[in-house]
């Protein structure tokens, strides 16, 4: 096995339902006590760790970068939206956007959008701590093999960049070079940029001997494109047809022959890229309970929005600041969430 691999406890899919997931719970809920819950459960599983592929340990910096996030939400509606009841203070003058009352209704509902997006940072830095760059390009669809490997240039250039800075800090600093200031900092951009040209030759050079370069015959892309095309011109027909007083039929049938024709492209561009699997990771029968722990709390979210009407879990302080409604049951299903920790806990890899 490779010097620094570690094996995946937890496959790439299950985490991409996990966060798709929370993503979910966030966008259809600004209730702030279900969205406290569903902060601690990820909090939960971030402080956890050992589920996916370690990064050299977790950083505890996430939980106060996304903590911020709830008094400056706070703070900024607060100062750009003056409605509510419940006067907290008056801004007097006439500044733009910042005159006026300040209320209580603003104030909460800010803080409730900042929880959101900070369980949104938190989300993806777990996300980002068990799924490797590998393991997540290998999940996107062959068609996009070209956008897969232009990612994963760009998201393993900044390390590169990082690793480089200190190893030319070091080698100038054996040599007696102090830096006191910007300018003595200007010394390192020349070694840097030499340092990332030569890497950026030795990759092409790397990928032009692995095929990178081949491309498909010019019938294959001439075929591709014109599909692509017709596929793009029958969508719009069908949307213009629309304004054009044409019938309901004509525009169903322009549109859906033209995601047809989208899919079918879809499907041929993916058989035309081969690619090589050197080291499978096989689905497994614990990543199928993860994976159906997180089903549990999106069949909550389901049966809300279609058969509830979304009022399980609605809420919202204007006009009149209200307390927020609170079913521990229903707060019990977000308890899906923590499915990859508990499973990890139970059937070991």
């Amino acid at each position: 096995m490779p010097e620094g691999h570690v094996p995946t406890r937890f496959h790439a899919w299950v985490w991409l339902t996990w966060i798709t997931t929370i993503l979910l719970c966030v966008s259809m809920t600004r209730n702030p006590l279900y969205l406290v819950v569903v902060w601690l459960c990820v909090a939960i599983v971030h402080a956890a760790g050992g589920m996916g592929e370690p990064r050299g340990g977790s950083a505890p910096f996430p939980f106060w970068l996304s903590l911020t996030v709830v008094p400056l939400g706070a703070l900024f509606n607060a100062l750009t939206v003056h409605v509510g009841e419940n006067v907290l203070l008056v801004i007097p003058g006439s500044i733009p956007y910042l005159s006026g009352h300040i209320t209580w209704e603003a104030v909460v509902y800010g803080a409730t959008n900042g929880l959101g997006l900070s369980v949104i940072l938190l989300t993806f830095w777990v996300f980002h701590q068990n799924v490797s760059v590998p393991s997540f390009i290998r999940m996107l669809p062959r068609t996009f093999h070209s956008l897969a490997i232009v990612g994963s240039i760009a998201v393993t250039f900044i390390p590169f960049l990082q690793q480089e800075y200190q190893k030319i800090r070091e080698a100038q600093a054996i040599r007696g070079q102090r830096r006191t200031g910007i300018r003595d900092s200007l010394a390192l951009l020349i070694p840097l940029l030499i340092s990332s040209l030569e890497h950026g030759f030795q990759l092409a050079e790397v990928m032009t001997a692995r095929g990178f370069l081949q491309s498909f015959p010019s019938s294959h892309q001439t075929m591709i494109r014109s599909a692509f095309l017709g596929s793009f011109g029958l969508l719009m027909a069908g949307w213009l047809s629309r304004f054009w007083g044409l019938p309901g039929w004509v525009a169903n049938l322009l549109f859906w022959g033209g995601l047809l024709i989208f899919g079918l492209l879809f499907i041929t561009a993916a058989r035309q890229v081969r690619y090589t699997v050197y080291r499978s990771i096989s689905f497994r029968f614990r990543d199928g309970l993860a994976v159906i722990g997180s089903f549990s709390t999106i069949g909550l979210l389901v049966f809300n929005y279609f058969f509830a009407g979304g009022q399980l879990l609605f809420y919202t302080p204007y006009l009149r600041l209200s307390l927020p409604p609170f079913d521990p049951l229903v707060a019990c299903l977000f308890f899906g969430i923590l499915s990859p920790l508990i499973i990890a806990a139970f059937i070991k890899p």
